[in-house]
């Protein structure tokens, strides 16, 4: 007799025998994610249906039956950073990142929309903090090396020296990197309100500018490593607003679009008298 398992993360099956499975056996490991997850199976299952499995439910009161019975309809849970305490900190760190970068649908698909900004917000601030630092650091060390310019001013090595600069950036990047985290999404959000694809809450809108972070992780390349986060970061939003909120591309593309106009319809307002007057 054989049984199959699916993991909840990444889909990946596999078929084994039921008498390999110990008989108190709850939890098993993804052997392509690494993702633990728990499994059950019911006795009046036919087992070519495979194994209706749940993955690890989060540290809640087992009186609240009501959360658990919500988690297990819509199918979403806690992601590898927030279940770090089972798996580990570096695995949980690494997981996410990956998990964002490639295969994002994946992730915000089965990505809870609750659960406190807490969590992701840790998480954007350390990956997005270490991503900022390189991009600052890196024009600073290729001029120190004699190679281009810097963008800021090249009075700025003279006036202060590398330690006094790190200890500036330390301080200021985390701030900035909070900062923009909270205005960007509270207004990624309202923009998503007008178009009417924000199914969701704040909060989910929040998780996904959070966790694209992960996106700063290539400021590590030199000089085009900002380049290839700030793409990736964008397409990595479109999917993850487009799984969070259970909406349309179309939508999600729109809601990032509508402040371009109103830029560019500004720049319009403010420019047409000018080349008026210049005309007259």
């Amino acid at each position: 007799m054989t049984v199959e398992l699916i993991c909840p993360y990444c889909r990946f099956s596999k078929t084994i025998s039921r008498e390999d499975i110990p008989f108190n056996a709850r939890r098993a490991v993804c052997p392509r994610c690494k993702r633990r997850f728990d499994f059950t199976w019911n006795e009046t299952t036919p087992v070519d249906s495979g194994i209706p499995l749940q993955k690890e439910k989060p540290d809640l009161p087992e009186t609240d039956d009501e959360t658990q019975e919500n988690e297990e309809k819509t199918g979403r849970w806690k992601s590898p950073w927030e279940d770090r305490q089972d798996t580990g900190l570096v695995e949980g760190i690494f997981s996410t990142i990956r998990s964002v970068l490639f295969s994002p649908s994946v992730l915000f698909r089965t990505l809870a929309c609750k659960g406190g900004i807490r969590e992701p917000l840790a998480f954007g601030l350390l990956t997005g903090s270490v991503g900022n630092m390189f991009t600052v650091f890196w024009p600073v060390l290729l001029f120190s090396g004699g190679f281009g310019s810097l963008p800021y001013g090249q009075s700025l090595l003279t006036d202060l020296n590398t330690g006094v600069l790190f200890l500036i950036t330390l301080a200021a990047v985390p701030l900035w990197v909070i900062l923009t985290m909270v205005v960007y999404a509270a207004a990624l959000h309202l923009m998503l309100l007008l178009v009417r694809g924000g199914g969701n809450r704040f909060e989910a809108t929040f998780r996904v500018v959070a966790y694209s972070q992960a996106t700063q992780i290539w400021c590590l390349i030199p000089v085009v490593g900002s380049w290839i986060a700030g793409i990736w970061q964008l397409i990595v939003q479109v999917i993850g607003l487009r799984e969070m909120h259970e909406t349309t591309y179309l939508k999600v593309i729109i809601a990032f679009l509508i402040p371009i106009f109103i830029v560019l319809l500004l720049f319009i307002v403010l420019l047409l008298p000018m080349v008026l007057l210049l005309v007259q």
